[in-house]
């Protein structure tokens, strides 16, 4: 930026004797800047509360664990899922993907809380839930699965239908539909107590955006999103570096 800044310039002037003195320039009012506080588009970044990840992992993090980060209790769907369960939870939670588990049923934690346990088989999306629905791939329905291949997921993409669009009748809510067809059987997992570099380096080196965190008997915790590792920023202020949490928009 500083020497692409030190270009437009001397184009301006139309003089290029003022290069280097204008790079001196650009230089040193940088270095004071970064000094003192962060670029302008960071801090516009931070205050809008736009989930967007830094390029590198922040330091000082190796004592955070998934289990922190996570979001919990975890939405999951049983390995033979009925429809009518599927629609309602499209239309009341917004996530993207889902885990599909051998069996869900619900313990009371320390906290009083309800958690889902079950063991991972795989993890379905949310475009992949809503093309089963859209094209009635259930399992009382089998003739349509013959017509069922690659293209009737691709045809859509990227603008799916919303779930509020979809008709289902109230027959149909008590049929099923087996997921084990249709989902990703090996998706990106972490034990409850990786540390959050680890996976941060993850999400950026495979693009993801889920990944699901399990404990010692392979049953579901939790998941981790892009949004939850963007909630934790670096700051620096007069040559100190600490990492903060910020609250990032709930509407993104």
């Amino acid at each position: 930026m500083k020497i692409s800044l030190t270009v437009i310039l001397i184009e301006a002037t139309g003089d290029i004797t003022f290069g280097l003195p204008l790079m001196i320039c650009l230089l040193t009012a940088k270095w004071i800047g970064d000094y003192f506080t962060e670029s302008i588009y960071d801090i516009h970044i931070q205050l809008s509360g736009i989930p967007l990840m830094a390029w590198d992992p922040p330091p000082l993090s190796s004592n955070i664990y998934a289990s922190e980060v996570m979001s919990y209790p975890v939405i999951a769907f049983r390995s033979k899922e009925s429809v009518g369960k599927i629609v309602d939870t499209l239309k009341k939670y917004t996530y993207n993907g889902f885990p599909v588990v051998d069996d869900v049923f619900s313990t009371d934690s320390e906290g009083g809380n309800n958690k889902l346990n079950g063991r991972l088989r795989g993890l379905i999306l949310r475009s992949q839930l809503i093309v089963l629905l859209q094209n009635k791939v259930f399992n009382e329905v089998p003739a349509v699965w013959d017509n069922v291949s690659l293209t009737t997921f691709r045809k859509d993409y990227p603008r799916y239908s919303n779930i509020d669009n979809i008709n289902v009748l109230d027959s149909e809510r008590q049929y099923t539909i087996d997921l084990l067809r249709f989902m990703n059987p090996s998706p990106y997992v972490v034990q409850d107590m990786a540390s959050l570099p680890r996976i941060f380096r993850l999400f950026r080196a495979m693009g993801l955006r889920h990944i699901v965190v399990v404990n010692d008997s392979n049953e579901v915790t939790g998941v981790v999103t892009r949004k939850d590792l963007t909630r934790y920023r670096v700051w620096r202020h007069r040559g100190a570096i600490g990492v903060e949490e910020l609250k990032v928009s709930a509407k993104l």
